[in-house]
């Protein structure tokens, strides 16, 4: 597996989005050297260029930087952010076939509205699957029976509605069982996957370094069966895992035992098949 480190913070609503960058780069500091890239991002904050997402600029850019290191890999890439939509570029690996599983305790399906530009996280799946035309072009668009959205809480109506009206499986942090989430991607008929960890699926318990920590996440081993479940007897493409935002150093380190093992599931299930 390749590793791809982009520090991205643009893509948060959260104020203390800058310590994102920090989070990838206490990753980085285990990842082995020789197989690892870090993808700059731009120091500003970006322009939104009356679309819909705000600091779009910075976003796409990263995106396009992205999607050119994905493009070029000899083995499945590893995207280590950064915000949740650190991932965007690195879905050029998405193909026909693919199934794209998003474990995240947020939908990332937030609608899109120039008249109310969005943090790019809070819809990044939308991004993916149901965007404007001139929104990242060059990305693909993903098909929604292809896409599985597990480990959510705290979803709103509207967007539950949203992701049932387009045909995208979602299952809540009780209902996205092992069983149950492997059944899902059986479901889509893929033979591959592509895996989007959001650490804000875990439980605050188990990681300080969340943005927006909610209650009543995954536990690590939960988040590891869940990886394993996604990837059951299927090639695993790519994948991505975002949302690290330690507070400071010394917290950081005793956040990564967690997050190691999230990597370690994920690189483990690139060599299965």
């Amino acid at each position: 597996m390749q590793f791809l480190v982009v520090g991205q913070w643009q893509g948060s609503a959260s104020s203390r989005a800058m310590r994102l960058g920090d989070g990838a780069l206490a990753i980085a500091a285990d990842l082995p050297r020789a197989v690892t890239t870090v993808v700059e991002v731009p120091a500003g904050a970006g322009d939104r260029l009356e679309t819909a997402v705000a600091r779009y600029t910075s976003v796409r850019a990263v995106a396009e930087r992205v999607a050119e290191e994905t493009g070029v890999a000899s083995e499945p890439v590893l995207v280590v952010g950064g915000d949740a939509s650190s991932v965007l570029g690195a879905t050029v690996l998405v193909r026909p076939g693919t199934a794209f599983v998003r474990i995240a305790g947020s939908s990332g399906y937030r609608s899109l509205n120039r008249a109310q530009p969005v943090a790019a996280e809070t819809a990044v799946l939308r991004l993916l699957v149901d965007r404007p035309d001139e929104l990242f072009p060059d990305l693909p668009v993903l098909d929604p029976s292809t896409v599985v959205l597990a480990g959510v809480r705290g979803i709103d109506d509207a967007e539950s509605a949203a992701l049932d009206r387009l045909g995208i499986t979602h299952l809540d942090v009780d209902a996205a069982t092992p069983d149950a989430l492997a059944a899902a991607v059986d479901a889509t008929g893929a033979d591959s996957v592509f895996v989007h960890v959001d650490l804000d699926v875990l439980d605050p318990a188990e990681v300080d370094g969340l943005l927006e920590p909610v209650p009543f996440g995954l536990d690590a081993s939960g988040l590891v069966e869940r990886i394993q479940a996604a990837t059951r007897g299927r090639r695993l493409v790519g994948a991505a895992l975002t949302g690290f935002a330690p507070v400071d150093p010394e917290r950081a380190v005793d956040d990564l035992g967690v997050i190691l093992r999230a990597v370690g599931a994920l690189t483990t299930a690139s060599r299965a098949v």
